[in-house]
């Protein structure tokens, strides 16, 4: 518990984003330049920090900033080790403690968005001092890694994978465990808290799989417009379009709920039977709203990949732009549709931050607000451990079909 706990549960779930980042940018590295530096007589550190680490600067920064945007949105971390001296519990508390009223809160919001913003520009002013962009690709053969070199990497690979994965045998070996006090292993095992999440108590499955499939289906359809209109149309004011469609990604998702608790309060919706905020459809807004720049920036990536020309032709044969776009356009940018509903899917089975302050009532609840309150208890926590291993298999699952579309690209899905 405590901050210590706080920072190296973060570094380990937030790393991957830097990970991914870079990778992208070291993939698109043209070789020749770090062959003809080595011909030049630059080697080793030198010819990292002379030639490869300012052409994989934007991929770094990138993760980077990402990660700082999720350092500071994250709130499931801090209250689930009972640290609540960071920005986003304290806004959560005062809002949850004192009420909707309170100003303080609200302050706290605006240093949450201010931090954000400011770390997305302070990114865009840095990596727009420079050209980072190489000419050509090239082609680069493997080197391989012999001796004490290979001794090193397979010895930190191994521990930082260890690291990474002990907190996931750790849920798992609870999720079955029906004894576990003072032992390394469980000293029994039970399916007992599978059947209490999915027979005694299964809506917080439930809920989770609508939800999420709601808000992915209608991240696909507008971001798929939003890229349309980006891309193919003379629309005024586009590129204020793209810097909104952005936006969420740099609201920390607990600002993002006490600002439609704020608006919302009290109104009534056709079809509704009770305020909007006390119904379930507000945690398919937030997700929805939450999860858009990611299918924005993959249908844009795709339909980039369409050239103008095969829209023209079939206009050109009779079809107007509404039978164009879904006779030519749709089928070729179906796979980067994909992707972006997969991700929206994938961030949003698992988003705490906004939940837990817009969950009307336990009923409604989905698999993240089930595992904070099941881990209130020492007697809920294999139940809870038990929500924690469906939520892994869904991120996996996700994540494994998201590689599927995206192939090497997998990266990209991540980038800002």
């Amino acid at each position: 518990e405590g901050l210590g706990g706080v920072i190296l549960v973060q570094t380990l779930h937030f790393f991957p984003f830097i990970m991914l980042n870079t990778a992208v940018s070291l993939s698109n590295i043209d070789p020749s330049m770090e062959e003809m530096a080595q011909n030049l007589g630059c080697y080793g550190f030198r010819l990292f920090r002379r030639i490869t680490l300012p052409l994989m600067l934007p991929g770094f920064i990138a993760g980077s900033l990402l990660t700082f945007i999720r350092v500071i949105d994250d709130l499931g971390t801090p209250l689930m080790l009972n640290y609540k001296n960071l920005l986003a519990p304290q806004a959560y508390l005062r809002i949850t403690t004192i009420g909707i009223e309170d100003v303080d809160g609200y302050v706290i919001c605006v240093v949450l968005v201010f931090l954000s913003l400011v770390s997305l520009f302070a990114a865009r002013k840095y990596l727009g001092l420079a050209e980072y962009a190489t000419v050509q690709r090239g082609t680069f053969t493997a080197q391989p890694i012999r001796g004490m070199k290979l001794v090193s990497v397979l010895t930190f690979s191994g521990f930082a994978l260890g690291l990474s994965l002990l907190p996931h045998f750790g849920i798992l070996l609870l999720s079955f465990s029906k004894i576990w006090s003072f032992s390394v292993l469980p000293a029994s095992y039970t399916l007992d808290h599978y059947a209490e999440i999915l027979f005694r108590v299964p809506h917080f499955v439930r809920n989770t799989l609508l939800y999420t499939l709601l808000a992915a289906g209608l991240d696909v359809i507008l971001g798929a417009t939003i890229a349309f209109l980006l891309l193919r149309s003379r629309l005024w004011g586009r590129d204020l379009l793209d810097a909104i469609a952005t936006l969420p990604l740099a609201i920390p998702g607990v600002v993002l709920a006490v600002g439609y608790l704020r608006v919302f309060h009290g109104w009534d919706f056709p079809g509704l039977a009770a305020p909007l905020t006390s119904t379930w459809p507000i945690l398919v807004i937030a997700y929805t709203v939450r999860r858009l720049p990611y299918t924005v920036r993959a249908s844009y990536a795709a339909l980039q990949q369409v050239h103008v020309s095969l829209e023209e032709s079939a206009q050109a044969l009779g079809a107007n732009r509404l039978r164009t776009f879904f006779k030519i356009t749709l089928p070729l940018i179906s796979g980067g549709l994909v992707a972006g509903g997969l991700i929206a899917f994938v961030t949003s089975s698992v988003e705490f931050s906004s939940t837990i302050m817009l969950v009307p009532r336990i009923e409604m609840a989905p698999i993240s607000y089930g595992i904070y309150v099941y881990m209130q208890s020492a007697l809920g926590r294999g139940a809870g451990a038990a929500l924690g291993v469906v939520a892994i298999f869904l991120v996996c699952l996700g994540t494994y079909l998201t590689h599927r579309v995206f192939g090497a690209r997998t990266g990209t899905a991540f980038r800002i």
